[in-house]
């Protein structure tokens, strides 16, 4: 070792090389981890992309062979490669009587009624200009001028099969749809407001001042007169023509009602079940030979404040006063199952029509605001306001009969037609001019579906 020269220093800067290295190593390392954790998850990413699409066209395929349906093309494009027919034989029911029933989710029926009969060419049965919301009683007197018979009858009134079946084409279908009994009667109390006749610190509280107040006791056993009950108590049966004073009179009340269940189940070809609206819905399109546009909706007139009872006593109560409801629903729910036992490969094809009114949703809505009767209103999206479908579906039933009754009636002078026009202007609804004049082609699946990734 040369004197003066000290190798201190050369092992100190050997050390921090190999430190430096050992420090680059652990980098590589990690960034080689990073990158094959990249690699791995673009992996997993494709393909869980590639299993999802395999799987909707095998859910596809599946329906098609398990229904024996063959796809027909009435519109080209991607809903005309998913859609489901009835057997060959079968052909689209053109003539329908709907029973439309309070709270049950009718309004939305009627709504898809509405545009059937429109994209099919088909004539509703309506009343003249502008109409009442409620017509108990059928008369000729009130149809739409010019206009005494016709294909498709969707609005309130009470059943008169007699009446329907004189204005109605022949070879017509008759359906309605029920609601579980108790909640059909706290959805209708909150909607038509009752709470204002009985008012009260709670929802329930107003509920029981209401069985407090007239005595319903009697309701029922003596009396088959129930005060402030309309479109309240047993209102599902009342809208499918049961004479409740027959009931109260006749020596036999369980006969009578037994008579009326059977008579009822000849009547209506098909009784839906609220509690199960899309199933309902699937299993219309497949006895009604509809397709999947055909039964598409948008939901609406829902509660942004739902109210609840929970006390065992007020939801007894509410039982014991609809007893006709309850055997009404119960009856028909069961005959409901047994239908769908019926048909096979249901469930996937419920599976393939959630998938596609989802999205439709998506592209038709953009938002909500508050709407009718502090209920959710549907904010249309650009594309949605220029689709017939989207803007047919966003209507409320009623405003959506009342302008198709303007446009039909001849009675209604061309002079009236510019002030009429002038009360439908909500931007997220039809105007008169739209059910005039509007194109109904564009399939709102296609349209839904362009450039995206599925099936």
């Amino acid at each position: 070792m040369l004197p003066g020269v000290s190798h201190h220093g050369n092992h100190s800067t050997f050390g921090q090389t190999r430190m430096y290295e050992r420090s680059l190593n652990q980098i590589l390392q990690v960034l080689r981890r990073i990158k094959c954790l990249t690699y791995g998850m673009f992996l997993i990413t494709f393909t869980t992309l590639v299993l999802y699409l395999v799987r909707d066209v095998m859910t596809v395929h599946l329906i098609s062979q398990q229904a024996s349906f063959p796809v027909t093309r009435r519109h080209p494009g991607f809903a005309a490669s998913i859609q489901m027919e009835f057997r060959q034989e079968c052909s689209p029911q053109q003539n329908i009587i709907f029973t439309k029933t309070h709270k049950t989710g009718s309004s939305t029926i009627t709504n898809i009624l509405l545009r059937y009969g429109e994209g099919n060419n088909r004539t509703q049965l309506l009343y003249k200009y502008p109409s009442s919301t409620e017509f108990k009683k059928l008369v000729p007197e009130r149809l739409l001028t010019g206009r005494s018979t016709a294909n498709i009858f969707a609005q309130h009134a009470n059943f008169d099969q007699g009446f329907l079946k004189r204005h109605i084409y022949n070879t017509s279908k008759t359906f309605t749809i029920l609601r579980s009994p108790v909640s059909q009667f706290l959805s209708a109390f909150s909607f038509f407001e009752k709470t204002r006749l009985y008012p009260a610190d709670t929802f329930e509280e107003s509920i029981k001042l209401f069985f407090k107040s007239h005595g319903h006791d009697k309701y029922l056993t003596d009396s088959w007169f129930c005060k402030n009950c309309g479109m309240l108590v047993n209102a599902n049966s009342m809208d499918m023509g049961f004479n409740t004073e027959g009931y109260v009179t006749t020596e036999n009340q369980e006969k009578y009602m037994s008579d009326f269940l059977e008579e009822a189940s000849r009547t209506w070809d098909l009784v839906l079940i609220t509690e199960y609206f899309d199933l309902s819905l699937v299993l219309l399109k497949r006895r009604f030979c509809l397709q999947f546009e055909d039964i598409l909706y948008l939901r609406s007139l829902e509660r942004i404040k739902k109210e609840t009872v929970e006390e065992p006593y007020t939801l007894a109560k509410i039982a014991e006063m609809q007893k006709l409801d309850i055997a009404l629903y119960d009856y028909f729910n069961a005959t409901f199952w047994r239908e769908v036992e019926k048909e096979e490969g249901i469930f996937e094809e419920l599976a393939i029509f959630q998938k596609l009114n989802k999205q439709v949703q998506s592209f038709c809505v953009q938002g909500s605001r508050v709407g009718y009767q502090g209920t959710y209103a549907n904010v249309l999206s650009p594309k949605g306001k220029e689709n017939f479908q989207c803007v047919a579906m966003n209507t409320r039933c009623l405003n959506f009969i009342r302008l198709l009754e303007a446009r039909d009636d001849i009675a209604v002078k061309d002079e009236d037609m510019e002030e009429i026009s002038l009360k439908y202007t909500d931007p997220d609804s039809l105007n008169l001019d739209q059910v005039t004049h509007m194109d109904r082609n564009d399939n709102v699946i296609d349209l839904a579906y362009k450039n995206r990734f599925r099936f």
